[in-house]
């Protein structure tokens, strides 16, 4: 059993873990509220753009490589793997990695896929680079990600699409739905589907107008954007669901820091009062013997 010392020194440094997590806490929700205000900025630029997704359903661009269906057999895919720099973040790039690797299973089992990744984030790097092999250099994002940051990945996803070097571009990483919830998927972005942003119930006639010019030049600007807008956003919902998970994971490891302090404080003061004990004894059998 542990003397009164040694529980001392113990409660001390547990007491300053305490501190440090509780401050974690308080920061990871700073950033979580100002994340959760930029996930919802890009909205209105989505509403335009999905208005003009109908031109992929053109008659002149649905034999055309952004709107081919993939290959059934042997494709050759990029991943776009979205995970944190950091840890402390509860079971955030766990779900990720496990999701991962259960499509990767997936995809090469039932079409034999040749799969390459481009990792945003260091975590799944880490995690995944020995099964998944990196195509470019793993890229760090801020906590506050800016289109600047997340362009250079959707513009690589692009050119070499259109470069054919890939036949699909997938996207895996979590959507924030609230601070307790987050939802971990992997989606193909390309080639694209006229369904992946429609809304139920909505009419899917093609409007009457004037496009210039209408060609191919319309189509892949188009699908550029909407490429930068899917992996701009998923890197909003990727900040937003890691300051939650950091919430909640430095709320639950400071709960149970004052959980065991109370333990440790009690274990102290019995070892406190066993040492009192002790002496005492040791005390009266003294004066016994010189009595």
């Amino acid at each position: 059993m542990a003397n009164f010392r040694e529980y001392s020194a113990k409660l001390i440094s547990m007491s300053g873990m305490r501190r440090v997590t509780s401050t974690m806490k308080m920061v990871a929700a700073s950033h979580l509220h100002r994340a959760q205000t930029e996930l919802h900025l890009p909205k209105p630029f989505a509403e335009q753009l999905r208005q003009l997704t109908y031109l992929a359903r053109l008659e002149q661009f649905k034999k055309n490589r952004l709107c081919l269906p993939p290959p059934e057999q042997n494709p050759r895919i990029l991943l776009l793997v979205m995970t944190s720099d950091r840890g402390l973040c509860g079971s955030f790039n766990g779900t990720v990695i496990r999701e991962v690797r259960r499509w990767l299973k997936e995809q090469t089992e039932t079409r034999n896929a040749s799969v390459e990744a481009v990792y945003a984030g260091q975590k799944g790097y880490t995690a995944l680079w020995h099964e998944l092999r990196p195509c470019m250099k793993a890229v760090n994002l801020t906590a506050h990600p800016h289109i600047q940051e997340t362009s250079p990945i959707s513009t690589y996803a692009m050119d070499e699409f259109m470069s054919k070097r890939y036949d699909e571009v997938w996207l895996a990483g979590n959507r924030f739905v609230s601070t307790m919830t987050h939802e971990t998927r992997v989606k193909r972005l390309l080639p694209y589907e006229p369904s992946m942003l429609e809304i139920p119930g909505e009419e899917k006639t093609v409007p009457a107008g004037i496009i210039e010019p209408l060609d191919i030049r319309l189509l892949e600007a188009l699908m550029r954007q909407w490429v930068h807008y899917i992996v701009y956003v998923s890197q909003l919902n990727r900040a937003a669901s890691e300051q939650a998970s950091r919430v909640i994971a430095m709320e639950n490891a400071t709960v149970n820091l004052r959980r065991m302090e109370k333990e440790l404080i009690l274990l102290r003061n019995r070892a406190r009062q066993a040492a009192i004990t002790n002496e005492l004894t040791e005390i009266v059998s003294g004066a016994e013997s010189l009595g």
